[in-house]
């Protein structure tokens, strides 16, 4: 049974029954709900029937490794953004570089420093949490936001992009080939950041926009529909707006708040309110009412 005052859910793996009674009792003491495993198997098995929010993995085992393990949890979508942290006394670099093209986020040598793993596990729950928080609060805005590797290939999205995806591209070449290069390319490129690129291939106008960096090796970007890029276009040339002015206006008359326009532009609320203040000048309005009012009667015009 999970308490529902637990600071989270350790799966911790190792095939050492000292290891994991050591490891259970400390982080036991420490307000986590623990479950063990000691091989990559049961850890798959255990991981499948319980969520844990973070996994402590053991590198060398039998059966099947840590190593083989995280690639194969990674492979599932519920379970493929839970943080997995090696525990291991291969210290050569090409091992630790191998946990990490595996999917871990962090490793720990062994004999293991429990204050040390302590201060680990807690940085790096504190982290997934907040990622987790900002992709339900991209979801909640209807935000077409997703990430990828440096392989172009998705590595998360929000519902809406795969809304987007899966309705309207039936073409599993196109989704799984031709997008991931055209993306790969680009991003060789070093594009800078909210420059887009026109995706080619399909019918449907689309481009995508270079948010920034998640991490080392993951990209955030965001796809842009042709009723969005016409309406900021119109808007842009009518009020000679710029385009982050057009962007603003653009999600204001959508009816979002500045929160939800900063969490879709990726900015700051107060400098959403500081794009608006020439907006309303140049749309000759003095508030958000408005404003939208203006840009609505000019959109359905067109």
């Amino acid at each position: 049974m999970i308490d529902n005052e637990s600071k989270g859910i350790v799966l911790v793996v190792d095939d050492s029954a000292d290891a994991l009674g050591m490891l259970n009792e400390s982080l036991a003491n420490e307000g986590y709900t623990v479950f063990v495993a000691m091989d990559g198997i049961q850890a798959l098995a255990v991981a499948g029937r319980m969520a844990p929010d973070i996994v402590l993995m053991d590198a060398t085992m039998p059966n099947m490794d840590g190593f083989e393990a995280c690639k194969e949890l990674k492979k599932n979508s519920e379970l493929n953004e839970v943080p997995v942290i090696f525990m291991t006394g291969l210290t050569e670099s090409e091992n630790v570089i191998k946990g990490f093209e595996a999917g871990g986020v962090d490793y720990i040598n062994k004999p293991v420093k429990l204050e040390e793993l302590l201060a680990r596990v807690k940085v790096h729950l504190n982290n997934s949490r907040m990622t987790r928080s900002a992709r339900v609060a991209l979801d909640e805005v209807g935000q077409l936001t997703f990430a990828c590797d440096i392989n172009g290939r998705i590595v998360w999205s929000t519902a809406h992009v795969r809304q987007i995806l899966t309705s309207d591209f039936h073409d599993d070449e196109w989704l799984s080939l031709q997008l991931p290069d055209q993306i790969k390319t680009w991003l060789a490129h070093s594009p800078e950041k909210h420059s887009t690129i026109q995706l080619k291939g399909q019918e449907k106008n689309l481009q995508v926009k270079f948010l920034g960096r998640v991490s080392p090796g993951e990209y955030l970007l965001r796809l842009l529909e042709d009723d969005e890029l016409v309406a900021r276009s119109a808007l842009k040339a009518r009020f000679e707006l710029t385009e982050r002015e057009a962007e603003v206006l653009f999600w204001l008359s959508r009816g979002k708040t500045n929160r939800e326009i900063g969490q879709i532009l990726t900015m700051s609320p107060r400098t959403v309110n500081k794009h608006l203040e020439p907006v309303y000048r140049k749309l000759s309005v003095e508030n958000r009412t408005t404003a939208v009012a203006v840009c609505l009667q000019y959109i359905g015009q067109r």
